[in-house]
């Protein structure tokens, strides 16, 4: 499978978002000075520690059958449990609640509305990457019926 079938695209434009949110990040000022901003960064911090364990929690589980690219690995195994029994792409909502989470936390607005983006960029992404499971998981279908969120749990 070459680069474009394995879904290289996805990945450089995942690459390119994270460069603009990093730009945000460090290339605007934060708020410095209104109503409830111990209570952003409280939340900001808190979105972005459970962002981490969601993340190295799916990470782990996955393992060998972990991929850049939106196509699944020839040999890998469909992982049912843990967030998976939640949210069908935990991997990404890891990478939105953590950017959100960065952007509440510095009190920067910019980032926080670069964050936003990957939610309809992971929608579009794993729409691309779903239509590949059912191919390799006939499971994957069901799965897909059984666990209705395919980013943020009671949301999308």
């Amino acid at each position: 499978m070459n680069f474009a079938e394995r879904g290289g695209w996805w990945v450089v434009g995942q690459l390119a978002l994270l460069g603009v949110y990093a730009l945000a990040v460090v290339g605007t000022e934060p708020v410095s000075e209104g109503i409830g901003l111990g209570f952003a960064r409280s939340t900001g911090l808190a979105l972005a520690s459970v962002a981490v364990v969601i993340g190295v929690w799916s990470l782990i589980l996955l393992r060998r059958s972990l991929s850049i690219y939106p196509a699944p690995v020839s040999d890998a195994e469909l992982i049912l449990r843990g967030p998976y029994r939640l949210v069908r792409h935990p991997i990404y909502l890891a990478v939105i609640l953590g950017t959100v989470g960065l952007a509440l936390a510095t009190l920067n607005p910019t980032a926080l509305i670069a964050s936003l983006v990957f939610v309809p960029f992971f929608m579009a992404k794993s729409g691309h990457e779903e239509d590949l499971l059912v191919e390799q998981y006939p499971a994957y279908r069901e799965y897909r019926s059984t666990v209705s969120y395919r980013l943020i749990p009671w949301v999308l």
